[in-house]
């Protein structure tokens, strides 16, 4: 038997018994109100209805772009960016081309595949040079570049930014003074590697735990560990064999094994805190250029935010 997903049942039934809805309004110009009140998932479903009717492939682009745009409203990364992908870029007009990209990298950003955005925000430099429309690019350059370690990369392209804003002198050097405070070696984040964590994990259990930064969590570790090992041979001494098997060993290798595996995470964890830190700071400078009006408003500012 044929089994069609519910929501796309959802979606046909919207499409086939609302035709009395498409005669009275314009399907997209629907959307868009509903997209611009904020309630994305009923947007969606305008925009999904728009694409079914619709035969001029710009407008069909534009529509999956909102779509997407919904998508990711709803906190639904990954679905947005599968609806981007979708497009066919080839013949768009470049302020189209400009938008997907863009979003496709912010999406692939957010969903930590840092150099799949990066490959994006190239592709938006060759197919547009406009360096006016380009800087607009920038901002999430630079907290890409940050995500990879690639500080003074970074550094370069901040500076680049900040010169080619229309702030005053004065601010300029007051902006530079906090953002080479913000790089100094200090204050750049101190990633601990996760295969490291595990490593130590496996040689003494709880250290990999105590390197990520979670020092009670491995001094427990530590101690589940020692004690269960240490029951285990004392019902061995005493020939209680099965219990000391059944009980001791097999719980002491469930414990020693997802210690390890837990050091790798809380490693990977306290990494990507350190780096939401640090790009919160990044991205309040950025406001504070951007707040200048420097440069087309051609992103929303707010997509800056790392949450």
């Amino acid at each position: 038997m044929l089994k069609i997903p519910s929501f796309s049942i959802f979606i046909f039934l919207c499409v086939t018994l609302s035709t009395n809805r498409i005669v009275a309004a314009d399907p997209y110009s629907n959307a868009l109100k509903i997209f611009s009140e904020g309630n994305f998932f009923a947007a969606s479903i305008e925009f999904e209805r728009t694409i079914f009717y619709e035969s001029d492939i710009n407008k069909i682009s534009q529509c999956k772009y909102y779509k997407a745009l919904c998508y990711k409203g709803l906190g639904e990364t990954r679905k947005a960016l599968d609806v981007l992908n979708e497009i066919n870029m080839t013949r768009l007009p470049d302020s189209l081309f400009y938008m997907i990209r863009y979003e496709q990298a912010f999406c692939n950003f957010l969903n930590s595949d840092v150099n799949q955005a990066m490959w994006n925000l190239e592709d938006i430099r060759t197919r547009i040079p406009d360096s006016l429309r380009t800087i607009n690019i920038i901002p999430l350059n630079i907290l890409c570049l940050n995500a990879l370690n690639k500080w003074k990369e970074a550094l370069r392209l901040w500076n680049y930014f900040i010169d080619h804003s229309s702030l005053k002198d004065s601010d300029i050097v007051a902006i530079k003074i906090e953002l080479n405070q913000l790089y100094s070696k200090k204050n750049i984040p101190k990633f601990r590697s996760p295969r490291k964590a595990e490593i130590l994990s496996q040689f003494i259990p709880g250290s990999g735990q105590i390197y990520a930064g979670k020092f009670f969590e491995g001094s427990l570790n530590f101690i589940m560990n020692a004690g269960l090992l240490g029951f285990s041979l004392y019902e061995f001494y005493t020939k209680f064999y099965i219990t000391g098997y059944m009980v001791g060993l097999t719980s002491l290798n469930k414990v020693y094994h997802s210690g390890m595996h837990r050091a790798n995470i809380l490693a990977t964890e306290t990494n990507k805190i350190a780096m939401n830190k640090f790009n919160i700071r990044s991205t309040s400078l950025m406001m504070k250029i951007m707040d200048s009006k420097p440069y087309p408003k051609i992103l929303n500012r707010r997509s800056l935010f790392i949450e």
